[in-house]
């Protein structure tokens, strides 16, 4: 039994956009100056996602994706188990663009046994308080993923997880049925963490073909992320 790459990349984007329901829970209690209020360029966005490099020695072998990179609208809300709804609530809170890396391992597809990606994505909105009412937009509709279905996928369970990064951060398992061409069907789990950073939104996730114990990596590479955002734009420590 195999599942094809391709097919899989398009439930790493439903899965990922399903954990977006979570909405802000947790973060800092406290407050340092928004270092996102003044422009930020495409190349500034792409240098806050995560390298392979940069998620471990056991992905060394992982593959980058060819659609890897600068996100439109239109490939936004590809995957999305409601696009239409997605794409009128981004251009609601003003989303402006995003960028996404993500890695993938063709033998774990292949087998559909250990870890099969890991990634982040980095979604830029025009303002702060937009990227926070997108947050709580998402959060109300919580309630109406599991169970859902787009393609040969289906949400089947999301369970939450604390984290705390930045402005706010959520964390989720996401257990989505992914239908082979065989007719039978192989369990996927997403974790991720997500979280708000003035006016970028950001996902650090891994997915995987079996239940996952995740959640301490994806807290450790959810802050690393958002140090990678503070290096980019000049606030870290050190540059990357």
């Amino acid at each position: 039994m195999s599942l094809t790459t391709g097919r899989l990349a398009l439930i790493l984007a439903t899965a990922l956009l399903a954990v977006a329901t979570l909405g802000c829970q947790g973060g800092s209690d406290s407050e340092p100056a928004d270092d996102t209020t003044r422009p930020i360029s495409d190349d500034e966005l792409a240098g806050m996602a995560l390298d392979l490099a940069e998620f471990g020695a056991d992905h060394a072998d992982f593959q980058a994706e060819s659609e890897n990179g600068l996100r439109t609208l239109d490939q936004a809300v590809q995957g999305d188990f409601d696009p239409d709804d997605e794409r009128a609530d981004l251009q609601r809170f003003d989303w402006t663009s995003a960028y996404e890396q993500f890695y993938t391992n063709p033998q774990g597809a292949q087998a559909a046994s250990g870890v099969y990606g890991v990634g982040s994505t980095v979604n830029l909105f025009e303002t702060a308080q937009g990227a926070e009412g997108y947050f709580e937009d998402s959060k109300d509709e919580l309630t109406t993923q599991v169970g859902e279905s787009s393609g040969t996928a289906t949400i089947v369970d999301i369970t939450k997880f604390d984290a705390d990064v930045a402005d706010g951060a959520a964390g989720a398992v996401v257990q989505t049925d992914v239908k082979t061409e065989q007719g039978s069907n192989v369990p996927l789990w997403m974790s991720a963490v997500m979280f708000r950073h003035g006016r970028v939104v950001a996902v650090v996730g891994a997915y995987t073909f079996e239940e996952p114990q995740l959640q301490d990596s994806l807290r450790a590479l959810a802050l690393h992320l958002d140090q990678n955002i503070s290096s980019t734009l000049g606030t870290g420590a050190a540059a990357r």
